[in-house]
């Protein structure tokens, strides 16, 4: 994810069983970010 000048990386995952949920919970993680961040 980048916000202007900032890469910001999501470190959340597990294997191919999970992958959706870890995805799920990665846009979760980025939306909550954006928001704190540039709200």
């Amino acid at each position: 994810m980048q916000q202007g000048d900032q890469i910001v990386v999501l470190l959340c995952g597990g294997d191919k069983s999970t992958q959706p949920k870890d995805i799920k919970l990665a846009r979760k993680i980025a939306s909550g970010w954006k928001e704190a961040n540039h709200g």
